[in-house]
């Protein structure tokens, strides 16, 4: 799950509190509190680059903390796109 509280949309670049807000049912990022928007928001090739991003931040905390992010929330999003969940650990931080 991430770690962040505040987080900023990928549509509109807005920050919001993600414990205000609900995630989406279909891709299970947080929806903004100013757009609506989610990954289903964006185009396939912006998805793979908020999906990329997500995963460099996540790894940077897992090499901090030791602690995994499970993307399994976001597998319809990912089976969209075409990405596999193991390929979003990068190895050196693999547990």
């Amino acid at each position: 799950m991430c770690r962040a509280t505040k987080l900023c949309c990928f549509k509109c670049l807005n920050w919001f509190d993600k414990s205000e807000n609900e995630r989406c049912s279909t891709c299970g990022d947080w929806k903004c509190a100013s757009c609506g928007s989610c990954l289903c928001s964006l185009s396939q090739k912006e998805q793979k680059i908020a999906i990329a991003y997500m995963a460099t931040y996540e790894n940077l905390l897992k090499e901090l903390t030791n602690e995994s992010y499970d993307f399994s929330s976001h597998r319809k999003i990912l089976a969209k796109i075409g990405v596999k969940t193991t390929r979003l650990v990068c190895a050196k931080v693999r547990s």
